[in-house]
């Protein structure tokens, strides 16, 4: 079972570099497998959009540029993975993202994982130039060139909203092609539409969900992933599947517990967070306490 953290909570606490550099060392230290990243490139300022008010993310948060910061971080680590949880895909133009993960990924060494979704907020897709509301066709698409470009040194594709011709990436990344994962659902809605679960059966090289093993439509959700596999000529054990623990109140044995469950629903990497922390030393702290949990994997 292979372990991940992440910074989510860290928006919090201001500009702290030198404690989120030191957490995600510490995290390396204890053998953790990677860490999550969000993306979100503006913030918006909720109280002036009643419709987007659900979102945890918002003009007080301090989100660094995912790329960027991945860059700066392949420096300092030498084993931990990182992966965007999720990185908006369809408002950012496809090649600069290309040329940006393999940066990433060739900086690092090969530990980039691309977590990628269609997103939730039409207002930064407005602010970025986006469509939102052709956001899934354009991130399918996507997908299909950003492997192209990651692999081949002659692209040309035409398609509906890329026309790319004689092109190619220089260098390419180390992993040819870069995996990439689908995040999908909220807390708030952890079970996304049919077609969502059908593209990542389809498409994904892993997901990212935000259900629980303990919800029965969960169950069918995954179901459906497998199914969407199968049609596509893919085998459906090779798609790996990352479900977060929420470890807030929780002793050693109840989470250890909840481990095998996870394990035992079909999750293959286990992804674990704290939402009631208050700082990057109790954050830094807590990883450590949960390596006890690991310990036991």
């Amino acid at each position: 079972m292979k372990f991940g953290t992440n910074v989510y909570k860290f928006t919090q606490y201001g500009e702290d570099l030198a404690g989120t550099v030191e957490f995600i060392k510490t995290a390396e230290d204890l053998g953790f497998h990677h860490v999550r990243f969000l993306d979100h490139v503006v913030g918006i300022i909720a109280e002036r959009h009643g419709g987007i008010m659900q979102t945890p993310y918002t003009s007080q948060s301090y989100i660094h540029e995912v790329f960027t910061f991945m860059a700066y971080l392949a420096g300092q680590t030498k084993r931990i993975r990182f992966v965007t949880g999720v990185l908006i895909l369809p408002q950012r133009p496809t090649l600069l993202v290309a040329k940006q993960a393999a940066e990433v990924d060739i900086l690092s060494g090969g530990r980039l994982t691309l977590g990628v979704g269609v997103g939730y907020n039409p207002i930064e897709f407005r602010a970025m130039g986006g469509n939102f509301a052709d956001r899934g066709q354009v991130f399918e698409e996507q997908v299909e060139v950003l492997r192209l470009l990651w692999t081949k040194e002659d692209v040309t594709y035409k398609g509906r909203f890329h026309d790319i011709q004689d092109s190619c990436l220089a260098p390419l990344p180390v992993q040819r092609p870069i995996p990439l994962w689908f995040g999908f659902g909220r807390r708030i809605t952890p079970i996304p539409p049919d077609k969502v679960l059908r593209r990542a059966g389809r498409l994904a090289d892993g997901c990212l969900p935000q259900w629980l093993p303990g919800d029965p439509a969960a169950r069918i959700a995954l179901g459906k992933i497998h199914a969407a596999a199968r049609e596509a000529g893919r085998n459906p054990d090779d798609l790996t599947v990352e479900m977060s623990i929420y470890a807030d109140g929780k002793d050693k044995a109840e989470l250890i517990d909840e481990v095998k469950r996870t394990r035992d629903f079909g999750a293959h990497q286990i992804h674990i967070r704290w939402d009631g922390l208050k700082s990057v030393k109790e954050n830094i702290e807590a990883i450590k306490r949960f390596r006890e949990v690991m310990d036991a994997f």
